[in-house]
């Protein structure tokens, strides 16, 4: 008896050691700090292979001299190196793709910069970026929060949208190539701007057909040169018009004209006029003395003008400004963030995917310290990430992503809601086009689907899946049986490509399969001394219709309404029943139509013996309650 107990306890050492080794794998350690997960609070597997998920998680630090929770975190507690502290992640990785575009997106309506929550911005995205869809999103760049600068607003760095070098003026940024690559960032590389702006010439289907180089700003050209006019800000924060003395081609309604300082601009729109003018708000102007720009502009000819970046950053189309290097080539960057905070990182895997994280803090009281930058870099590490960034943090950390057809916060920002912030990194998608048209029953949903447009998506089969059901959608049809009634069912749409890789796609919904029509089953009527009772009996499990509330005629008068398939008419307003007893009511059983119910009774049959009166009210009664817990 004694080996066996010898036994038994080394195999529970063994178990026990077994248990510390794994969860010494799970704990990252990183430039003297460590990050563990304990719990998964939320996964969520989105459209295009998106991943999220909300955990909650211990870090430490090697640091000290900083006040655990941050400043204005709820406690005056020194950080203790070594000691770990609980906090609340959001990691959402999102795959490299051609399909998938990581964007970056501002408020810039009016010809100014305005903030906004990261919901807002997704929404104003969605709106002038038809056609395109929001998975998810990061707040971005540090930005000039007070309102201080002349154009107030702007982000600390560069604001680049699908090709649109809204501002080029920037220090540290990120680039998101975009190509499906595993480079699929490029972060904190040299900025090179463009020597000259850039003059875009449009066609009649909105495709660029030339790009001329503008040789001077805000100056008359010399000879074969093109110069842009355009007004700017003062330290007043008020426009400054500027004069054109010389004809040119004039943008009186720009689509956007941002003069975020004297060497920085973004302005498009459609030529207006070209008589020599004073430009203000709103408008541009090209000038120039060179023969092959001067054939190319006329009245109604959409044009762009716009600085872009050379060097690393040339041809990436979609740029934010970015702040401290966390991770380089999988290392510690060694630049210094000493304090805790709520933060937002973004990062790359070594296969390209791009991690974007938000931890929580300034929230103690709910255990959520935020992190300095080696915890930053301990928490990347642990995903994968072999170069990460940080973003703007504290109140402005947030996390979005679209989820049951809603753009919900996931993180707990600092502020105690959604700070209103310059600009967001949004997860953005372009769906194939779709044509649906369902056919539906109380029992069957068919669906008619036409694939409109590809949009550069490589769909070979395209599948949809209800009620856990997938089905192949073969000939443009697919069809559904066996459903309930009256109950919403969601669906969603895969596709197929041609090496065999199923890709969910944005496209889903909720349909709801009809109710059952309400039925008429018998009227009775009972006479006493002093009044009709009528009592109407009905079948209607799912409440589409009001029979139990319906208008009771009799030989042409109106009586009333019903209530719960009961009506009373006293003698003084009906003294007999001649002909005709009509019952009028509505119903809808979820197609949208208001349909008419008119239940003509023509053999009318009054009860009015005494025992049979009471007798038949005791069976209405019984069959009533028997409906009722049918």
């Amino acid at each position: 008896m004694k080996r066996v107990s010898i036994f038994l306890l080394l195999i529970l050492n063994l178990f026990v050691f077994s248990l510390g080794f794994v969860r010494a794998e799970a704990e990252e350690t990183f430039a003297g700090a460590t990050y563990e997960e304990v719990e998964v609070q939320e996964e969520n597997f989105l459209p295009y292979g998106v991943y999220q998920r909300k955990v909650w998680a211990n870090t430490s630090t090697s640091m000290e001299g900083y006040v655990a929770a941050g400043y204005n975190g709820g406690t005056t507690e020194l950080v203790e190196p070594g000691k770990p502290y609980s906090q609340q992640v959001n990691i959402m990785e999102v795959p490299s793709s051609e399909n998938v575009r990581i964007t970056t997106w501002a408020h810039l309506n009016g010809h100014k910069w305005s903030l906004a929550t990261v919901r807002a911005l997704i929404n104003d995205y969605e709106a002038k970026n038809p056609g395109w869809k929001v998975i998810g999103a990061i707040n971005g760049d540090f930005f000039d929060i007070n309102g201080n600068g002349n154009l107030p607003y702007q982000t600390s760095g560069a604001l680049v949208s699908n090709g649109e070098f809204y501002k080029t003026t920037s220090g540290n940024m990120v680039g998101f190539r975009n190509d499906g690559s595993v480079n699929s960032l490029v972060g904190n590389k040299p900025v090179v701007k463009s020597e000259k702006m850039i003059l875009s010439v449009y066609d009649e289907d909105g495709n660029i057909i030339k790009d001329l180089p503008i040789d001077k700003v805000n100056q008359l050209p010399g000879e074969n040169e093109s110069s842009v006019f355009y007004a700017i800000y003062n330290s007043e924060k008020k426009i400054v018009p500027v004069e054109v003395t010389e004809n040119g081609y004039f943008v009186d309604q720009a689509e956007l004209a941002l003069p975020n300082n004297a060497n920085d601009f973004y302005g498009r729109g459609v030529i207006s006029s070209t008589e020599a003018k004073t430009i203000s708000t709103g408008q541009f102007a090209i000038v120039t003395n060179n023969e092959e720009v001067n054939e190319l502009l006329d009245l109604g000819v959409r044009i762009r003008v716009q600085y872009k970046f050379e060097g690393d950053y040339e041809g990436i189309n979609d740029i934010s400004g970015g702040g401290t290097t966390i991770i380089e080539n999988g290392e510690d960057s060694g630049v210094s963030i000493t304090d805790r905070a709520p933060r937002t990182v973004i990062g790359r895997k070594a296969d390209g995917t791009i991690i974007m994280m938000v931890i929580d803090g300034r929230q103690a009281t709910k255990g959520m310290y935020g992190a300095d930058r080696t915890e930053l870099g301990a928490i990347m590490s642990h995903y994968g990430a072999v170069e990460a960034y940080n973003l703007d943090g504290g109140g402005s950390s947030t996390m979005v992503i679209k989820k049951d057809g809603e753009f919900v916060v996931l993180n707990s920002p600092s502020d105690g809601s959604e700070r209103t912030d310059a600009n967001a990194i949004l997860v953005v998608v372009k769906d194939p086009e779709l044509d649906i048209k369902p056919e539906i029953t109380t029992n069957s949903i068919d669906f008619e689907i036409d694939i409109v447009n590809k949009n550069g998506h490589d769909v070979e089969e395209l599948y949809i899946t209800l009620n856990n059901e997938r089905k192949l959608v073969e000939d443009g049809k697919a069809s559904f049986t066996n459903l309930k009634n009256n109950t919403s069912y969601d669906y969603f749409f895969e596709y197929k490509d041609k090496d065999g890789e199923f890709t969910r796609i944005i496209t889903s919904g909720i349909i709801k399969t009809y109710k059952i029509t309400p039925e008429y089953t018998k009227l009775t009527i009972y006479e006493t001394g002093s009044r009709f009772e009528f009592y109407l009996e009905y079948i209607d499990p799912d409440k589409a219709g009001s029979l139990g509330e319906a208008e009771l005629v009799v030989d042409g008068k109106g009586l009333g309404f019903f209530y719960d398939g009961v009506k009373n008419v006293p003698k003084t307003h009906l003294t007999e029943i001649k002909e005709k007893v009509v019952v009028k009511t509505f119903y809808n059983i979820g197609d949208g139509k208001r349909e008419l119910i008119t239940l003509e009774v023509t053999e009318i049959i009054i009860i009015r013996n005494t025992e049979a009166y009471l007798s038949n009210i005791i069976n209405v009664q019984n069959e009533y309650i028997a409906r009722i817990y049918k």
